[in-house]
Order: structure tokens, then sequence, then C-alpha cells
């Protein structure tokens, strides 16, 4: 989900609540470098946030290239002022590697607050996350390895999700399966050699 309107979010954390879902995750909108945009978001951000708690669910945003929240400083900015212990984070590397960061460098800044994580890789920096396959954890120029290594040090125990934007009917089944089996794969391997598996 990621509109922050409360006609969507209402409902979305009742059946979250129902269903036993302990996060719903949002885009935080606005337009980056607004200053007028950055401040309405984490307003909205803040009141859907006590919202969710009476549901007893967490709503956790993620930096969003293009968006008002886009890199690590616009994220600390909404951490600072939301401290609701319903709010989180949903950190997507690939998101701040487009941001310029290096994600291995910006996760220990944002992972008292992380609840959620959303993981792909992408190659180059352009506004996309590329073509399905790209996408596929160790195929881009993420340091994968290097995030996860934060994630285990850091002591981070939550849900990681692959997330692959792109994919459509015209993909195969087989298509999406190796992009899918392919990321397992990697970040096993890496969980393993970290001692995190």
């Amino acid at each position: 989900m990621a509109s922050l309107d409360e006609q969507r979010l209402l409902p979305a954390f009742e059946a979250a609540a129902e269903m036993k879902i302990p996060i719903v995750n949002v885009g935080p909108g606005g337009k980056m470098n607004v200053e007028e945009d950055l401040a309405a978001s984490i307003d909205k951000l803040a009141s859907m946030s006590e919202k969710a708690a009476s549901f007893g669910v967490t709503l956790c945003v993620k930096a969003h290239v293009g968006n008002a929240i886009h890199n690590t400083p616009t994220t600390l900015r909404a951490m600072d002022a939301i401290p609701s212990p319903a709010f989180g984070i949903d950190m997507d590397p690939s998101h701040i590697h487009r941001a310029g960061e290096q994600a291995e460098e910006a996760l220990p800044a944002v992972l008292n607050r992380v609840k959620h994580i959303h993981i792909r890789d992408c190659l180059g920096k352009e506004q996309g996350p590329g073509p399905i396959e790209l996408q596929a954890c160790g195929r881009g120029d993420i340091d994968l390895y290097g995030y996860c290594k934060a994630m285990v040090d850091g002591g981070y125990d939550g849900p990681v999700v692959l997330e692959v934007i792109g994919a459509s009917p015209e993909h195969s089944l087989a298509q999406v399966s190796i992009v899918a089996a392919e990321s397992y794969g990697y970040l096993n391997a890496i969980l393993k050699n970290l001692g995190a598996r």
C-alpha cells in the first residue's frame, strides 16, 4: 500500500489487525526537496501512526526516490519528529542507493526504528529499479553483503522481503521464479556466511 489517504489506511489497519499482520507499509508521498511536502508527510505519518496504534499495528514508511522522504537525512527527520512506537521504518536499500548513498552505511543510522526491510538489487542509480532480472539480489551495484552485515551486526531480527517491481503477465512463471530463487540463494548464502542462519 503506498497511499497515506486515511480512507484507505483505516480499513488496512483494521484488516491487518484482524489477520494478525503487525505492519502496514506506506510511501511518504510529496515531492523530493520540497520542504512543505516533507513537513506535510511527517505530520500525516504522525497522525496515522496514532491511528495505527489504536489497532495494535505499526505504520512503516520507506524512503522513496522522488518523494518527500527520499534519503537517510529525511528519514531521520521523520524519526525525530514521530516518537510513537507505532511508527517505524521500512528500509529499502535500492531507494537509498538511488538517492546517492551507500545503503550499508545508511542502515545503522536508522536501524533502531527499522521494523521491515524491502530488499532488491539494482544496476545504476537511475530513477527506476530496472528490469526484473537486474533486481535479483547479486546482479546489481548494491553492496548487499555489507547491507546484510549491518543488519546482523545491528541485531535486526524482523522481516526481510524480496520486492521486485515491474513483473507483468508478459513474464513467465519461470522468469519470476528464477528472480526469486536467485535472490533467496544469494541472501541465504550471505546470511549463512555471517552466522545468521
